[in-house]
């Protein structure tokens, strides 16, 4: 099949620029979210000098962290580590430089990195997530530091058929890309994946779908919009 016959159905929320390769490439690219986040409702105010350290784990934990009343970006003089270079990305547009990155983009990598360099050891750490985030990082992080664990946002699933989606699924031969566990859970309530190729972001996505009964075509080595892209790229060439 050539690439420019090939239907890309991407499922994030936000920005898509990430996928660029994939459209340069000349596969046909489609867009429809399946979860949408939001900052979390009526938060507790604190000081955020209560805290030596702040861990964030995505670009909304920065994005929604920071759009709370209470956080003052050009105030916050706090030390941040954070997962993958996206999220150290999102910190500079607030002017934050990341004092420590995770080296590939998954908790539990950061949990035994900051084990071995002992930065946060016995240290006051805030570690900033979103509500569906699994427990694995902070079950690891409280071993050797004084954790306090802040839901910044809630995801939420789209509960609503999109007509125009349902009509371009049932006409094309589609491969649709996940990128979370919660993006697979929307769209499988909605639509029906067994005729569709699914692809997979990571490990904890490709684990949900095989979970409920699919097989994820392809899982990304890189957990990465780019990684992703590279890796459709490579499968399809692979296979011509």
């Amino acid at each position: 099949m050539s690439k420019n016959k090939i239907n890309i159905l991407l499922t994030n929320e936000g920005e898509i620029s990430g996928f660029r390769k994939l459209q340069e490439s000349g596969f046909i690219v489609h867009h429809f979210p399946m979860i949408k986040t939001q900052p979390i409702q009526n938060p507790i105010p604190f000081d955020v000098n209560n805290f030596d350290y702040y861990v964030f784990t995505s670009k909304n934990s920065v994005r929604h962290f920071f759009s709370l009343p209470f956080i003052k970006a050009d105030l916050f003089v706090r030390p941040t580590i954070c997962i993958g270079n996206k999220t150290e990305d999102q910190l500079k547009k607030f002017n934050i430089t990341s004092s420590y990155t995770a080296k590939r983009n998954y908790s539990e990598n950061l949990g035994l990195e900051l084990e071995n360099i002992g930065i946060v050891n016995s240290k006051k750490v805030m570690l900033v997530q979103g509500n569906l985030s699994k427990n694995i990082l902070p079950d690891y992080l409280n071993k050797f530091c004084d954790l306090t664990r802040f839901v910044a946002y809630e995801t939420s699933l789209i509960d609503s058929i999109n007509k125009d989606l349902m009509t371009i699924l049932n006409k094309k031969d589609f491969h649709v890309v996940f990128t979370s566990p919660s993006g697979f859970e929307s769209f499988k309530n909605l639509y029906d994946p067994t005729n569709i190729k699914l692809i997979s972001i990571g490990k904890s996505t490709s684990s949900y779908i095989k979970k409920c009964g699919f097989h994820p075509i392809i899982t990304s080595k890189m957990q990465s919009y780019e990684g992703i892209s590279d890796s459709i790229i490579s499968h399809f060439n692979s296979t011509q």
